[in-house]
């Protein structure tokens, strides 16, 4: 029973993004941020100590801020997307469901194909599609470094790059199917 408390935690994600109530959103969020510390098998992830992570994860922030700043329009969703969907998502993800699910490739499609079913019960099944190939993406990355706050804050400059410059132009393009 033990050894498998990871899925058990994603179906319990997944049948709360199933259903509709009001604050969902939020008790995903806390159960994303909250299920992994159950589960005591789990070891919390290491920060990372090298300069040179601290300098890429210092770049990335800067890159964020100065998006922000020159088009602070977007600053609200920046700031929910690093807490309310980076943070959590790689937090529950890849820190603690990819790495209980083993190691490889199979470990990341496992994570990416429960990240993309959980946006498609919440946000629809083109959502799904569009965070499908990011996630195996990330898990990539996550697998290579091992440094979740790279990873959370590649995941939130993500979102908002696409935000800022791609989901309005392909809206036209593609109309409401993103």
């Amino acid at each position: 029973m033990k050894r498998h408390r990871h899925w058990i935690s994603g179906a319990v994600l997944a049948g709360s993004a199933v259903l509709f109530y009001p604050g969902r959103d939020y008790v995903l969020v806390g159960l994303m941020l909250f299920l992994p510390l159950l589960d005591r098998a789990w070891k919390l992830p290491d920060l990372p100590r090298d300069k040179q992570r601290w300098a890429v994860s210092t770049g990335l922030i800067l890159t964020g801020v100065a998006l922000l700043a020159w088009k602070p329009e977007h600053l609200s969703f920046g700031l929910a997307t690093l807490f309310l969907a980076a943070l959590p998502e790689e937090w529950f993800f890849r820190a603690y469901f990819m790495t209980r699910v083993g190691q490889g490739w199979r470990a990341n499609l496992a994570a990416s194909l429960l990240f993309s079913l959980l946006h498609g019960l919440t946000q629809g099944w083109p959502a799904a599609i569009r965070v499908f190939a990011p996630s195996l993406f990330f898990g990539w990355l996550y697998q290579r470094t091992g440094d979740l706050v790279l990873l959370i804050l590649v995941h939130a400059l993500s979102n908002l790059l696409f935000v800022m410059f791609l989901a309005g132009y392909l809206e036209e393009i593609y109309g409401k199917f993103l």
